[in-house]
């Protein structure tokens, strides 16, 4: 079931692809429209992307094999059940053609390698010997040999000897071990025979993971679980969600679609690379090194028997440009053998390459769109680095533009044509293209980041996390971010610009904290400032008359930095998550008790929380299907229910109390801010803060009240310099 609600942004922005929660205590919609208070606006935020170390993501599951996507061939869709004859002859291939050199260095055993009683009297997987006529550990010693690694298939779910001779369900110790033994770099687990038992796709992936984790050998590990309607539905009960959803957690990749392609070939395929390309790029927010989207296999120029292809040659260099856009493991499907000359030109394109490889392992992400045309932007390594995709979907030429804007830029940008290889001159404002019917231009565009608001520099030249803000007046604020080094440092607005000079305070532990400080200012000047030691407990430190006390412990058992509802030093609650994942809280004069989550579930990240003027505290967290949840606490202590605001985010939210009303700010997909209001008794829709255009915002950002109810954001730019602005 799918849903493609209209959602406000940038260019038109259409809506994401919403499908249904699948965390098996959230069986929600995350359809904006889906629990929001009465009065408020159906209109969420696009989806959204960060890769920095305190977005509040989840602990990131790393085999440490492959930083950045990995690249190679697959036999299903070219080759069919595997031989011995054709993958050495695939392999030798790979390197004459100069595709292993370019990257392509994996050569996985897709389905049906196994022989037709797949396991032996003691239940170990037998290998055809018809097909293998070697062995496998041969087959592996040879790839091996010639600088090549070798993946191998299997499925989650039990053997029925149709569609998943392979089954590994009760064996998954033993068939890791096992392709441990035959030195194996990589495994795919398919979920054919998961979706006919009805196996919970989280519970089986995890306890996989696990096994692999215990066998003796590192592995890659890519998961298929694409819950679409194209694969059929789980009930309620279950579901244990989106691969999105757990998949960085026990995985190098994770489908994120069904096929895009079957075994034999079929015409016009480029229906489905767009369907894929769309749920693929719905949750940029998972993304990062070494954990990756899937949106499946390339398909280049595939022919059919009558001489027709699945995909033509303008096709398959914009489904190479996008996955190469969207960081994507690049697999090809076909059989390379076959590609003509100008194809492998194109996959063993250098530039192309290096967007994909990209150290920072961004996600790209549309950020305009118009009808049948898409502009798509991925940040890269190195100041004022971007690589733009024009895309055309439509069945016609039609001229393209790359406002440099929305990709985070200003001044004179540089364009090179990524696709043609050649510099295209520098221009300002932006680039307008040709692009072909179904086809893309690939740019490189060198500029300046666009960062708004006044430059406070950053302790030790790089500040490495989200920062925190207090602002007493227009001309007296305190800003707080953890150093490069570990430190909190703070720096003092006296006048009508900030100095630029940072001070170090050092840590309650190791002198260090983990993650983004809260602070808060009260009268005389009092600042107080919150944040999580290394030790993972709560720590407490007050400036009063200009001086700097020591720090105090508050203790607790913290997976993420604190935020705090503060009404003034005497009273205020703390709020972090705990081990557990869930939220817990202590006051200013009681210990620490739980305050759950969503559905029970974990949630990632910092809470948010403020109290407003009538006493009522409000607390917004990221749920595991990174939609925002909040709950809000009467003056007399009684709890709402928890209710969705929707929307796809990957900060933590920020919350700030002015005036009559309370902000909720949290980045969106195109890398800008989005924020929610509570007025008047309940929260309206989403919208986006323009100030902040794609890029400028790392992480989550720090607030605190302005004059006549605005409201003033300090933020970490993608220079890791913080910036101060006034909204």
């Amino acid at each position: 079931m799918r849903f493609r609600p209209e959602t406000p942004g940038r260019s038109g922005l259409p809506g994401r692809v919403v499908r249904r929660a699948g965390l098996a205590a959230l069986s929600v919609l995350t359809l904006c429209a889906v629990a929001v208070p009465a009065g408020a606006s159906p209109a969420c935020p696009p989806t959204t992307a960060s890769t920095t170390v305190d977005q509040g993501a989840p602990a990131y599951y790393d085999s440490g094999l492959d930083p950045t996507p990995y690249m190679g061939w697959n036999t299903y869709y070219g080759t069919g059940a595997p031989t011995e004859a054709t993958v050495v002859s695939v392999a030798n291939f790979l390197i004459s053609s100069g595709l292993r050199d370019a990257g392509y260095n994996y050569v996985w055993l897709d389905g049906g390698w196994t022989a037709p009683t797949p396991r032996d009297a003691n239940g170990n997987l037998v290998a055809d010997p018809a097909k293998f006529p070697h062995g496998l550990p041969w087959l592996v010693d040879y790839l091996h040999s010639r600088g090549l690694k070798a993946g191998i298939y299997t499925d989650a779910g039990a053997s029925d000897g149709v569609n998943c001779a392979a089954g590994s369900l009760g064996y998954y110790g033993a068939d890791t071990k096992q392709f441990a033994a035959w030195k194996f770099d990589a495994v795919k687990v398919d979920f054919l025979c998961g979706i006919a038992q009805k196996l919970n796709p989280q519970t089986v992936y995890t306890q996989f993971s696990a096994a692999i984790a215990q066998s003796g050998r590192r592995m890659l590990l890519n998961i298929c679980d694409p819950v679409t309607s194209a694969w059929g539905d789980y009930p309620a009960d279950e579901q244990a969600g989106f691969s999105y959803t757990f998949g960085p957690t026990v995985a190098d990749s994770w489908r994120t679609d069904t096929d895009i392609a079957f075994g034999s070939p079929t015409p016009g395929e480029w229906p489905n690379v767009l369907r894929n390309m769309d749920d693929n790029e719905a949750h940029p927010e998972a993304e990062g090194p070494g954990h990756y989207n899937d949106p499946d296999f390339l398909l280049p120029m595939r022919v059919l028997p009558d001489g027709s292809d699945e995909l033509t040659q303008v096709e398959s260099t914009s489904q190479f440009a996008m996955w190469a856009e969207m960081g994507s493991p690049l697999i090809i499907g076909s059989d390379p053998r076959t590609l003509p000359t100008a194809m492998l030109q194109t996959l063993e394109n250098p530039e192309i390459l290096a967007v994909d490889q990209d150290p920072l392992a961004v996600q790209g992400v549309r950020v305009a769109s118009s009808g049948s045309t898409d502009v798509y932007s991925k940040v890269l390594s190195g100041t004022g680095q971007r690589a733009v995709v024009l895309l055309n979907r439509g069945d016609t030429a039609a001229p393209i533009t790359a406002d440099f804007s929305t990709a985070g830029l200003s001044g004179t940008v540089s364009v090179r044509d990524l696709e043609a290889r050649k510099d295209l001159g520098s221009f300002t404002g932006s680039y307008t293209a040709t692009v072909p019917a179904h086809g893309t231009v690939m740019l490189r565009l060198h500029g300046t980041d666009y960062l708004p608001g006044q430059d406070l520099g950053a302790p030790n030249g790089s500040a490495s996390a989200s920062p925190a803000l207090v602002r007493f007046d227009d001309t007296h604020a305190l800003a707080l971010t953890r150093a490069a080094n570990g430190a909190l440092a703070e720096q003092t607005l006296a006048g009508s610009t900030w100095p630029s000079t940072w001070t170090n305070l050092g840590g309650p532990t190791d002198g260090q904290i983990l993650g983004q400080p809260a602070a808060y200012g009260s009268t005389g000047g009092r600042v107080d400032v919150f944040v999580r030691g290394t030790d993972n407990a709560a720590y407490q430190r007050t400036l009063l008359n200009g001086k700097w006390g020591g720090w105090v412990k508050l203790g607790g058992t913290l997976t993420d930095a604190p935020s705090v509802a503060f009404t003034s030093p005497n009273r205020w609650t703390l709020f972090a998550r705990d081990g557990s994942g869930l939220v817990s809280s202590r006051t200013n004069n009681s210990g620490w008790t739980s305050s759950g989550a969503p559905n029970n579930a974990a949630i990632y990240g910092r809470p948010g929380a403020a109290v407003d003027s009538d006493g009522y505290t409000y607390l917004a967290v990221r749920a595991a299907d990174d939609s925002v949840w909040e709950r809000t606490q009467s003056p007399q202590g009684v709890w709402s229910d928890w209710t969705s605001l929707g929307g796809v985010v990957s900060g933590s939210p920020t919350l700030v109390s002015t005036l009559d009303r309370v902000y909720l700010f949290d980045r969106a997909s195109d890398y800008t801010l989005w924020q929610v209001n509570h007025t008047d008794g309940a929260w309206g829709g989403w919208f986006e803060r323009t100030e902040f255009p794609s890029n400028s915002v790392v992480g989550s950002v720090g607030a605190a009240a302005g004059a006549n109810g605005s409201a003033w954001i300090a933020a970490r730019g993608p220079d890791g310099l913080i910036h101060q602005t006034a909204l």
